[in-house]
């Protein structure tokens, strides 16, 4: 097996805790990891999704009260909060990265200062508030670190994710939640049109959940913007009263795509 890398520091003392959730559940790492990230879900869109929690959480609950997998994973939750509160790192696709998939199936996470540039690239800089809210949408989102840059600019607006990976669409939810930013985030191939499982995130409830099933996606309350991509004919064309034996006879039409070779 390949050696664990991790990006930031912090990520190394959450791996221990994964490895020890592992041993006292004799489970796999990445099984462990995947309840991890369920039952942080869960917790997070309680009391509804209770009932899943206990179906999931029941693996983990051999051994002696604070001895156990379940326990380890509590601590696990707490720590992740108050290193996420202090560093605003993403250390759940650090550890995803570096400790589960190594890679796999060209699993890297884009650095989150390339995120950043490219949110500032193409994000207005000063915030728009609730009256200039526009939505962001990644659609193969990982653990959402294009989604939570863009929120750094714009923290009213809403995200979207969309990912293939089960795993990486409750990272997305759970890095969304916590930082209590409004999105949704799909489970399904996005070149299909697919939504197996739709997470809402940044609305608390009555009941006090940060994220919660929904069986839709909203739809935008703006105007869809209409671009004309229709190429000019050549009836359009200035030149086209010239004569045919002219020098514009051979030009090409004049094209609304940039050039870029």
């Amino acid at each position: 097996m390949a050696k664990e890398s991790f990006q930031y520091r912090e990520t190394e003392s959450l791996f221990q805790q994964l490895e020890d959730v592992s041993q006292r559940s004799s489970v796999s790492r990445g099984q462990a990891f995947e309840d991890f990230l369920h039952a942080v879900v869960c917790s997070l869109g309680h009391p509804r999704m209770e009932e899943e929690y206990l179906d999931m959480i029941a693996r983990h609950t051999d051994g002696p009260k604070g001895e156990r997998g379940c326990d380890k994973l509590a601590e696990m939750f707490g720590q992740l909060v108050a290193i996420m509160d202090r560093t605003r790192q993403d250390v759940l696709g650090d550890l995803f990265q570096g400790a589960i998939t190594y890679g796999e199936r060209g699993q890297f996470m884009t650095p989150e200062p390339v995120c950043q540039m490219m949110a500032r690239l193409n994000l207005p800089v000063e915030d728009t508030g609730l009256e200039g809210r526009r939505t962001v949408n990644d659609p193969c989102c990982g653990s959402g670190r294009m989604l939570t840059a863009s929120a750094e600019l714009q923290p009213h607006w809403h995200f979207i994710g969309q990912d293939i990976d089960l795993r990486c669409v409750r990272m997305t939810a759970i890095n969304l939640a916590l930082r209590n930013h409004y999105g949704h985030v799909v489970w399904g191939n996005t070149l299909a049109v697919e939504a197996k499982l739709i997470y809402e995130t940044g609305r608390l409830q009555l009941w006090g959940n940060a994220i919660r099933k929904v069986g839709r996606l909203p739809v935008p309350d703006r105007e869809a913007q209409l671009v004309d991509v229709t190429p000019p004919s050549n009836a359009d064309r200035p030149e086209a009263a010239e004569s045919v034996d002219g020098p514009q006879a051979n030009s090409e039409p004049p094209s609304r795509q940039l050039r870029l070779f």
